[in-house]
């Protein structure tokens, strides 16, 4: 049997709410066809964004929504999406030579404010670092944050609409920039993002700025980066970084099979590869801690999931770039990133799912008048009570999964854990990782008492190949059960195999040591 302590009198720190953030790129059908329909559509809409997702986006209690990239953002002029739709440019999308698509900039700036305040998440915009200047920059910055009437810009914005300062905090300045962000070193990204920071600075003291780290391939990135960084401590000028940013990608080589045809060793594989985000957090986080030991620099996940890398070609209707099927495997392996993200909430303050709706690891698969909410989903709106929590340590004594690819025989755990207390409720989110059978879990309390009847929510289904599909976009949904703790302190369930559990307890009393 598996045994999980939750220790109610140790603390980890506040879950902040941003770590259930999302992203949206300009990119294969994520903005056309995906949250934007028209006002004129004959789909129901809100202010010209998809009704339906909307109300669905807005029930998960979304954090933050980054915007308008990723890759799309090295090539953005953000004046191409202002002013009358009508007379906006037609350009060239960066993903064009994937897809030969264009960007026709009917979503810009006041459009994603109004799709964010819709769903009630913050903002956060990427700033292209690598194609426009620093007063590009800082001019957009200007636009959407300073006063009614105060500067010419500030004119500009409410002649277009919107009178009261959109009040963007989180700005990346920069994305990918040791890729297609401009293929630069960590010295030169540094230098890059000094300037910009230090000038932006001018229009935005209290703005939360966010520095581009690396992805798991290049973890010596950020030693490089941050040993540049701190020169600027001897002469008193230092550029302000609120979050250092991360990227971290299940990215399918072959080794793990595809999204709907994989072996049980290539399920594992998968796993593995995402239990691997949890060491990749810890060492970028020592990294930072050892250059600048009094830093409050947080690290944001901005870009995280499942990348299939099957280029569009796949059974899905949609035929959008990158758009792939949904299954428990994603949500199990979504449910897990969660609850190394919950566990390490002293350190990770935003992390990003790529991408919303039709493309990579989706919430959403759209199109015509249909919106279907994926396994992925689900797991967010079973997470979603995490929310401004206090992440309690926790302590998995389970067996381990043994399996052989490519003739290597690698181990992982059979079971993923986080735990969480709010307002008198105690929330446990129990993952089983094994493909082919259930586990009963044994859970103690340590440092108080639970009430005698709680809930348990149950997302799995007879086969870890099924998910929501245009044709059947009901067939994953979480199920409620009422379960009674043993004693005040002990509970045993039993989780399903490859599903995600969501216990809700309230508790009693909490002793404090």
């Amino acid at each position: 049997m598996t045994s999980i302590s939750i220790r109610l009198d140790e603390e980890i720190g506040r879950i902040n709410p941003n770590i259930y953030g999302h992203f949206v790129e300009h990119l294969g059908g994520v903005v056309y066809d995906g949250i934007w329909v028209g006002e004129d559509s004959e789909i129901p809409n809100i202010h010209g964004f998809r009704q339906e997702l909307v109300e669905k986006l807005k029930a998960i209690q979304p954090g933050v929504i980054r915007w308008p990239g990723g890759c799309f953002a090295e090539t953005y002029d953000w004046r191409d999406g202002i002013g009358p739709r009508e007379q906006r440019p037609t350009t060239v999308n960066w993903w064009y030579m994937n897809d030969g698509k264009f960007e026709s900039n009917q979503v810009g700036t006041h459009e994603f404010i109004e799709f964010c305040r819709l769903v009630n998440a913050e903002p956060y915009f990427a700033v292209n670092a690598t194609t426009t200047t620093v007063l590009d920059a800082r001019n957009w910055i200007e636009y959407c944050n300073m006063p009614q009437g105060t500067t010419t810009l500030a004119q500009e914005r409410e002649k277009n609409g919107s009178p009261e300062p959109f009040n963007v905090k989180y700005w990346g300045l920069g994305n990918e920039n040791w890729g297609g962000g401009g293929c630069m070193t960590p010295e030169d990204y540094c230098h890059i993002y000094r300037k910009y920071g230090i000038i932006s600075k001018s229009v935005g003291p209290d703005l939360q700025y966010i520095a581009c780290g690396p992805y798991e391939g290049i973890p010596e990135w950020t030693e490089k980066f941050f040993n540049k960084y701190q020169e600027m401590y001897t002469v008193g000028r230092i550029p302000p970084m609120f979050g250092y940013s991360l990227h971290y990608y299940v990215t399918n080589s072959g080794n793990m099979g595809s999204e709907l045809d994989y072996t049980d060793a290539q399920w594992y594989e998968m796993i593995r590869i995402g239990l691997d985000m949890e060491p990749f957090i810890q060492s970028q986080y020592e990294m930072i801690r050892t250059a600048m030991p009094s830093s409050s620099i947080g690290l944001i996940v901005d870009e995280w999931g499942v990348w299939h890398l099957q280029n569009g070609k796949h059974p899905l209707p949609g035929k959008y770039l990158f758009e792939q099927p949904s299954t428990m495997r994603e949500a199990v392996l979504a449910a897990l990133s969660l609850n190394i993200f919950n566990n390490h909430c002293d350190k990770v303050v935003m992390a990003n799912l790529a991408q919303l709706v039709n493309c990579i690891h989706s919430l959403f698969l759209a199109k015509g008048n249909t919106c279907v909410a994926t396994t992925s989903y689900y797991v967010f709106d079973m997470y979603k009570i995490h929310q401004n929590a206090i992440c309690l340590k926790t302590e998995v004594d389970c067996k381990n999964i043994t399996y052989t690819i490519d003739g290597e025989l690698h181990y992982i755990p059979s079971i993923s854990c986080s735990a969480s207390v709010k307002d008198g409720i105690l929330a446990i989110t129990l993952v089983n990782l094994a493909i082919d059978e259930d586990q009963e879990v044994k859970l103690d309390l340590y440092g108080g008492q639970c009430a005698r009847e709680g809930t348990m929510v149950v997302l799995s289904s007879s086969s870890h190949k099924d998910g929501n599909t245009f044709e059947e976009p009901y067939k994953v949904t979480p199920v409620k059960h009422i379960v009674s703790p043993d004693v005040g302190s002990e509970l045993t369930v039993t989780a399903p195999k490859a599903s995600v559990v969501l216990l809700m307890l309230n508790i009693l009393k909490i002793r404090i040591a």
